[in-house]
């Protein structure tokens, strides 16, 4: 029913899975704002490394605090997607 809910709404639903792997979506991973299509999600939250993610996740916290004015939402997906390439 909710995943009839979401599409209802128009959005892609997605089971990511069971809650003690929603780590896989945290700040630092593949899968974290990076407006990814559904087949594109999924390898992400298959190749996220929990070891990993909190130090991409602070190099990425070092490179928005560089900005002098708001990112804008292009440029935060950008960045976000490249700290995985």
């Amino acid at each position: 029913m909710a995943m009839r809910l979401v599409d209802d709404t128009g959005f892609d639903p997605f089971d990511a899975g069971v809650l003690a792997d929603s780590w896989r979506q945290q700040p630092g991973t593949p899968a974290y704002c990076t407006e990814l299509d559904l087949t594109a999600l999924e390898a992400a939250l298959a190749a996220a490394d929990r070891d990993k993610a909190p130090g991409t996740r602070d190099r990425l916290m070092e490179r928005f605090a560089a900005f002098t004015s708001q990112p804008a939402l292009e440029e935060i997906v950008a960045m976000n997607r490249s700290a995985h390439h």
